[in-house]
């Protein structure tokens, strides 16, 4: 790893969160949450709760990395009023 800042779990497990896909994953929870409820099956029910976790991971790590973001910069203001 040539970067000089360590990545969290969640950024090695899932990786960097684009917006895109996190509202993709939203969305296709979405869909397959519709088609349980409007054709109920094994399948239907399996998928929509897969892709409701799977999404849940997805804005969970989208979120952590923009706090993430969002204190860096403040720390690195605080730094240079200091100085």
């Amino acid at each position: 790893m040539t970067e000089t800042k360590q990545r969290s779990l969640l950024e090695r497990l899932v990786g960097r969160p684009l917006p895109w896909l996190v509202w993709m994953f939203a969305v296709l929870a979405g869909v397959w949450i519709v088609l349980a409820i409007a054709e109920p099956s094994g399948q239907h029910t399996f998928m929509a709760v897969t892709w409701t976790i799977l999404a849940a991971v997805q804005i969970g790590s989208a979120y952590y990395a923009r706090r993430q973001e969002r204190n860096h910069v403040q720390n690195t203001d605080r730094d240079i009023e200091t100085h």
